[in-house]
């Protein structure tokens, strides 16, 4: 049997990998005390925990792909040398997970033209022996995953230009649905489009309460027992602004509110309690003294 390693996979692992360390090394300028929590290298694709008490700001993470992207555009050499864990440890690299190691262990260095240390950590796995093959580098996403852990996913090598033109088309597809010329005007466009929502959302809430107003005023109601006015209204009001208006237009009195597919709500005068109303018709509530709510097939039969 013969063992081949796939090349092309090979070295797609080793570019993510690379810029692990370097990403890692980025990060610990931010959170000083930062951790490694979990890590995963694919193809030109890599997933970085690490320990936080926050998300990165945007500023940061164009800081972090600009650095990285000039350490790769510098070509910076990186090193793989066998030592003992003595001699590791005295050159301060970075060792995770707690992990028990061997006295030997494989140090992977990244230095500048200058001999100067970038990065230096603890590793057994596979990496370019130049900055530069890593190509290019682009945080892709970041989330919280735990408690005081976030998570980076970024891809590197071709992978960052197929990241460019999803970007790229979904600021094509935008630009289109907007009626503009080019991507520069479209945070302008977006703050009058916006502005345009609001404005029309204001005038809609200010219309469907004229409405509201209209109906509880001029529609039939009825009294029953404890209640100076039961209203059936349409299902298709927001049942939420209607009971908000009665309870200002007919304060000082007991209203029942309810729709045909069983929503209701009942709004009690002061000295009477809501839930004492609602306990006695025998339908299903929630609420307090002044106001319950709910939904009971009930209601529609209780006023017969």
């Amino acid at each position: 049997m013969k063992l081949v390693v796939e090349e092309c996979q090979r070295y797609a692992k080793m570019r993510a990998h690379t810029a692990t360390h370097l990403l890692h090394t980025e990060l610990a300028k931010i959170f000083k005390t930062t951790k490694q929590a979990g890590s995963l290298v694919d193809e030109d694709y890599l997933r970085f925990d690490f320990n936080a008490d926050r998300l990165l700001s945007p500023e940061e993470i164009h800081d972090i792909e600009k650095n990285i992207n000039q350490i790769i555009y510098d070509s910076y050499g990186v090193e793989v040398n066998e030592m003992s864990l003595d001699e590791a440890t005295k050159t301060w690299a970075k060792a995770f997970f707690e992990d028990k190691y061997g006295d030997k262990v494989r140090v992977v260095r990244v230095f500048n033209h200058d001999n100067e240390i970038v990065s230096i950590e603890l590793c057994g796995g596979t990496h370019v022996v130049n900055t530069k093959d890593i190509w290019c580098f682009t945080i892709v996403s970041q989330e919280a995953v735990a408690s005081w852990v976030k998570r980076i996913v970024a891809v590197t090598g071709p992978k960052v230009a197929a990241r460019l033109h999803e970007v790229q088309e979904i600021l094509d597809v935008t630009v289109e649905k907007l009626w503009i010329k080019t991507a520069t005007q479209l945070a302008d466009k977006l703050d009058k489009t916006l502005k345009e929502y609001d404005d029309m959302k204001a005038n809609l809430e200010s219309l469907e309460t004229t409405m509201i107003k209209n109906i509880l005023w001029w529609s039939d109601f009825s009294s029953w027992k404890d209640f100076d006015k039961i209203f059936l209204v349409p299902v298709e009001l927001n049942f939420k602004n209607v009971a908000f208006q009665a309870k200002w237009m007919f304060k000082g009195q007991n209203i029942f509110i309810y729709t045909k597919e069983w929503g209701f709500v009942l709004i009690a005068d002061k000295g009477t309690s809501a839930k004492a109303l609602a306990e006695k018709l025998g339908i299903k509530w929630w609420g307090t003294d002044a106001a319950v709510q709910g939904r009971d097939e009930k209601v529609l039969t209780l006023f017969k």
